[in-house]
């Protein structure tokens, strides 16, 4: 019996230690939530895939959003537009600037186990260079300039036929599996079963798609960080109204892209966080230089002046937009913060009109000179009910400082080839999307650059300024990154002193993910597939990992 009682006080006493040991170590120590392996995350987005090919994505954004994860390209943009490695670990530049040599990484395979090497990146060039390439002639053009030889199987060399320092841009196009496709033509590859089975580098790997959806898991063979997700999910639908509408049933996680109009229904939603971030695009006012009205500067200054741009954002965009402040996005290496500012001024606006010549003297409320009247029609695109709501304003604005102006709406289509193209208008309400990561606005503001000239030219409001001019094709032919930001810094001092257009505002993309989903960082993107810059961080399931006390608290800081 004694011996018994001896065994129950051992056993008390051991329980009484093992507790104080556990209070110990859970005084010293504490938990911390980590990011684990595993979970499923379903997104919503308006529309259906057709070619799921980075040579041919780019009019549906539903295969960016999946070339985004399956596919890189020998370099990639961050998010102030530089351009870094991706699939080429280095590359240098001649002094001359025409040969590029690309080192690419030798530590890749593609998602069926093959080894990445220079035959795919030959073999993706020499497709896009083919007479029968069905994809973006301008794209087509460029490549085909340039001659592309395998050094060895790790170094590939582009000899262009002259200086363009945005070239490094193109690199970042999607490179394909030459062991799957080499006996594809291009004319023959976006039908190709390749085009809905893909084979990439990329972080996913495409496990089914439908025209319902597509399922999605992380790729085993992916040089970079393995993501955390363990299945990534989208499911299609007819616009963002309906995939707003099927997150509050529960059927999707994420609204891959929350519109102005949506944003009010959105943030009453508690457990959906909205995140945004600027999208590489601008929408402006072009105004006609060809124009009698718009050819003295003052003019064109006056009605910059007299725009109340921020009411546009704050009223009509709910927010969603960078108020604009000049020709080069301002996240961009060349962008030049200590441009000319014109913030809503009517009186400066009056002062200038005045200044030019222009006064009511019959106190009509419209300005004349002469025998001439202010007065002019804004074409605004029919098929945007924002655009039409925002050309309305800018005519009540502009009434306020003596303009007589009407607007006139027209649909997309005809907004661009029946006004834009041969330049009939005089002013014209218009959103120039997609945006390259080379800030180069040669396209935009060359006097080469006028429809009439040049096809691919979008200088619309055909200006031409010698002096803007040199400034475009020095920075085109320098490969120095400090030497071109100086001339583009140059350009847009003259471009906003001259104001040929007006920049309204800069687009912003918003994302809607719920609160299950962590670890989302929104940058500058130049497009909404870029949301997916940092996936392999997003994360659903976590873990708890030991923390000592030591390690919890914070680092003193020194005296």
């Amino acid at each position: 019996m004694v011996h018994i009682r001896w065994q129950a006080l051992i056993a008390v006493l051991g329980i009484i230690f093992l507790g104080t040991l556990l209070a110990y170590f859970a005084f010293g120590l504490s938990t911390v939530a980590q990011a684990d392996y595993g979970g499923t995350y379903i997104e919503g987005i308006a529309g259906t895939p057709n070619i799921v090919n980075p040579l041919f994505n780019q009019f549906n954004p539903v295969d960016r959003d999946l070339s985004a994860l399956i596919f890189n390209g020998l370099t990639r943009a961050d998010e102030r537009d530089v351009i870094r490695p991706d699939l080429a670990r280095s590359w240098e530049i001649s002094p001359d600037g025409l040969v590029y040599t690309f080192t690419l990484r030798n530590d890749i395979t593609w998602s069926d186990g093959a080894p990445f090497s220079s035959a795919d990146v030959v073999y993706t060039i020499e497709t896009i260079q083919s007479s029968d390439y069905p994809g973006l002639t301008d794209i087509a053009a460029l490549w085909r300039s340039v001659a592309v030889t395998a050094v060895n199987p790790f170094t590939v060399r582009m000899q262009l036929a002259q200086p363009f320092a945005p070239f490094l841009d193109y690199t970042t196009i999607g490179i394909l599996p030459s062991h799957l496709l080499q006996d594809v033509s291009a004319a023959d590859l976006p039908t190709a079963q390749f085009s809905r089975q893909p084979i990439g580098t990329g972080p996913f790997v495409l496990d089914e798609l439908t025209t319902e959806g597509a399922t999605l898991s992380p790729n085993a063979r992916y040089f970079g960080q393995r993501p955390y997700l363990g299945t990534l999910q989208f499911k299609f639908y007819r616009d963002y109204e309906s995939v707003l509408a099927a997150y509050e049933r529960g059927e999707v996680e994420g609204i891959a892209q929350v519109t102005p109009e949506l944003l009010t229904a959105a943030r009453g939603l508690e457990n959906l966080h909205l995140q945004s971030a600027q999208l590489a695009g601008m929408t402006l006012v072009f105004f006609n230089n060809s124009n009698p009205l718009f050819q003295d500067k003052q003019v064109r200054q006056a009605l910059v002046f007299g725009m109340d741009r921020q009411k546009i954002i704050d009223t009509i965009l709910q927010g969603q937009a960078i108020l604009g402040a000049g020709p080069i996005l301002p996240n961009s290496w060349a962008y030049d913060d200590a441009l000319k500012k014109y913030p809503y001024d009517p009186q400066m606006a009056a002062q200038l009109l005045d200044n030019a010549g222009w006064q009511d003297l019959n106190k009509d409320g419209v300005r004349e000179k002469g025998d001439q009247t202010l007065s002019f029609t804004l074409i605004a695109n029919t098929d945007d009910p924002a655009r039409a709501r925002m050309a309305q304003q800018l005519a009540d604005d502009w009434k306020k400082i003596g303009a007589d102006v009407q607007v006139q709406l027209v649909a997309r289509a005809a907004l661009v080839q029946d006004a834009l193209r041969p330049r009939k208008f005089d002013a014209v309400l218009f959103g120039v999307a997609d945006l390259p990561a080379d800030p180069d606005p040669y396209a935009l503001w060359h006097s080469t650059q006028t429809p009439d000239k040049s096809d691919a030219g979008q200088n619309y409001s055909g200006w031409e300024n010698s002096e803007a001019d040199d400034l475009l094709q020095q920075a085109r032919r320098t490969t120095d990154s400090a030497q071109r930001a100086e001339l583009y810094r140059q350009f847009q001092m003259i471009f906003m002193e001259d104001v040929p257009a007006a920049i309204l505002y800069y687009p912003v993309y918003t994302y809607g993910i719920d609160e299950r989903l962590h670890g989302v960082q929104l940058a500058p993107l130049l497009d909404p597939s870029d949301r997916f810059r940092n996936i392999s961080q997003w994360y659903i399931n976590t873990r708890r990992v030991i923390l000592s006390e030591s390690q919890a608290r914070p680092a003193p800081t020194p005296p």
